[in-house]
């Protein structure tokens, strides 16, 4: 009976014991032993590319001076990121690079490939055409197909002639599809 006797004590003993040591870690708060930070880096990354995306999307710098005043509108349209060229009273530019100069609101004879009567301004077909195989390379890489955009900033007093020139010049580049630049009227 000694045996049953102590066999029912261990028994008793034990399960105080679990009881105990169960109550003791609903009392105790529970101690990090390990930090996942897996999904805290997920979430870092998801707010770096939204934010990444609002700022590019978000402003356009435009170099402005005494030779650009730029024609504004009433449009609600917000710019897109695009290649821009730039027709100021003085100079043709692609991206802030001088490509031609401009006198009196006429290009050099001599830049264009048919002469005085030409439309085809041989300097800026041949820049336009580098960034447009650029162009196309990274839109194959990325599996979408180039859009072929370009922003024309001009001079409110552009002459009409120069305008076309300038387009016709970049639809013989390869592109097709123009945004001209205006400047939101105040309401």
């Amino acid at each position: 009976m000694s045996e049953q006797h102590s066999t029912d004590t261990i028994g008793r003993l034990e399960g105080k014991k679990a009881v105990r040591q169960f109550a003791r870690r609903l009392a105790e708060p529970d101690t990090i032993r390990d930090l996942n930070i897996t999904p805290m880096m997920d979430m870092m990354t998801i707010i770096l590319v939204f934010l990444l995306k609002s700022f590019s999307a978000s402003s356009l710098t435009v170099p402005f001076d005494d030779n650009l005043k730029v024609p504004s509108s009433a449009t609600q349209l917000s710019p897109k990121q695009a290649l821009s060229i730039t027709i100021s009273k003085k100079v043709v530019m692609v991206e802030g690079d001088a490509i031609a100069p401009v006198n009196g609101g006429k290009i050099d004879p001599n830049l264009k490939r048919d002469g005085e009567n030409g439309y085809y301004v041989t300097p800026l077909v041949g820049i336009l055409e580098k960034y447009a195989r650029k162009e196309q390379k990274v839109a194959e890489h990325m599996g979408q197909e180039w859009d072929k955009q370009l922003m024309v900033v001009a001079d409110v007093t552009t002459p009409y002639r120069l305008l076309v020139e300038i387009l016709y010049s970049c639809g013989q580049a390869g592109y097709t599809n123009y945004r001209l630049l205006v400047l939101k009227k105040k309401e």
